[in-house]
């Protein structure tokens, strides 16, 4: 198959595959001049930008993964996290999604797949991603990433393990996933060469960077929040890889600071918020003028989003493989929808909100199948829930006039229902 016509399009990010061009960029950053309201970024890029020189250079064993898994897992075990659906919204953020899209689809990959499994093949297709000496898939939260793994193993002709994970959440399932992490750990140890002192070190990492999201969380729930919901969208890529460094600590040191400054300066992180919402999901990543307006414009800012709930207790590092367990079997997001249901109503009361959005991702049946219960749920709850359809990776199929004319409308609901109260005081 000729995927040449795809690849020319990408020529001028052959740099991508040069760990010096992220060095380069690297060095650059001691340029970028921040003030403590800012500075979090700057640690988030820098951190971003080592981890693909390490990757590039091949500094430890690459390792693929999908969403969700534990960073702490991969970590602990040597190697370096690499998350193509990650990569996809980095890429689509740059507005060179299109090109790998299609050549996903020139390999016959159906556009009715999720696009950001089609984007990360067309990372593996087009040779543009770290090449990974081992693929790691874990059985939960979503069916389409365990084949999508699958294929990419395919096509780079490396080791492909999955870490089967059960429905339930029970003492003996615990005990069940965590022996089967051990397991994993002793065969993977000649290729990656995780040991105990990693885990300790990996563990302490960690449950720094969870006290500091902890305390972040809380100030979120302050009236006006902090920070925004396309901030918070944006950078969603340290939860899920750098948790178990000290990167990862440092974000969340300097994030918390910052947004603590935020609230001591009364500096919110939109001036006018009018609405209070609950984000459930993940945003489009292609540039797209959406929750920018939402927020900017419209003034409802996104007070708080599902992904950055900590559900998780601290690491033990003398129990390690049972936390991490513990951790992916407690997610809300897996096993029966009531649990999802359930933590929307606590994050509602939790960060008082006037309304909800799910984004309904083309291609998500794990997160779109639960629509019909969460809206129930809130309605139940007398909250106004909008399902809102789109594309996280492929603006083809989403689009933005049809997306800001059922927000127009949506918040026209929470107009009048504000206008009500105020008129029965």
């Amino acid at each position: 198959m000729n995927l040449r016509p795809y690849v020319s399009k990408l020529d001028w990010q052959k740099h991508l595959r040069n760990p010096r061009t992220y060095g380069v960029l690297e060095i650059l950053t001691y340029l970028w001049r921040t003030g403590p309201l800012d500075a979090h970024r700057k640690a988030a890029f820098r951190w971003g930008l080592q981890l693909l020189r390490r990757a590039y250079r091949r500094e430890r064993p690459v390792v693929w993964t999908n969403v969700y898994t534990p960073p702490e897992l991969i970590w602990a075990l040597g190697g370096l996290p690499f998350m193509p659906e990650v990569a996809a919204a980095v890429v689509a953020s740059l507005g060179s999604a299109p090109a790998l899209l299609q050549a996903a689809q020139s390999a016959w990959y159906s556009t009715d797949l999720c696009s950001f499994h089609r984007c990360g093949l067309g990372l593996a297709l087009t040779n543009l991603a770290p090449r990974p000496d081992v693929i790691l898939a874990t059985g939960h939260l979503c069916d389409g990433a365990v084949k999508f793994l699958e294929a990419a193993a395919e096509v780079y002709g490396v080791p492909f393990y999955v870490l089967h994970v059960p429905y339930a959440g029970g003492v003996r399932e615990v005990r069940w996933l965590a022996a089967e992490m051990e397991a994993l750990s002793r065969e993977l140890r000649p290729l990656l060469g995780g040991d105990e002192r990693l885990r300790a070190s990996v563990a302490r990492n960690s449950n720094l960077a969870r006290r500091y999201l902890l305390e972040i969380n809380e100030l979120r729930a302050r009236d006006p929040t902090p920070w925004s919901g396309q901030e918070a969208l944006t950078q969603v890529a340290v939860l899920f890889m750098a948790p178990g460094t000290p990167g990862g600590v440092q974000f969340y040191r300097w994030l918390w600071r910052a947004l603590h400054l935020r609230v001591r300066l009364n500096r919110p992180a939109i001036p006018r918020q009018r609405f209070r919402l609950l984000w459930l999901h993940f945003r489009p990543y292609y540039p797209s003028p959406t929750l920018s307006w939402l927020e900017r414009e419209a003034g409802a800012v996104v007070a708080f989003e599902e992904v950055h709930n900590v559900t998780w207790d601290p690491l033990d590092p003398h129990a390690f493989w049972s936390g991490l367990a513990a951790r992916m079997l407690g997610n809300p997001l897996w096993g029966p929808a009531r649990r999802r249901a359930e933590q929307v109503l606590h994050l509602v009361r939790r960060y008082r909100v006037d309304g909800v959005v799910h984004f309904a991702h083309w291609g998500c049946r794990q997160s779109n199948g639960a629509v019909p219960l969460l809206q129930s749920t809130c309605a139940g709850a007398g909250v106004p829930f909008l399902n809102l359809e789109g594309d996280c990776i492929d603006a083809r199929n989403a689009g933005p006039g049809q997306m800001l004319t059922r927000l127009q409308a949506f918040l026209e609901v929470l107009e009048g229902r504000k206008s009500g109260d105020h008129g029965r005081r």
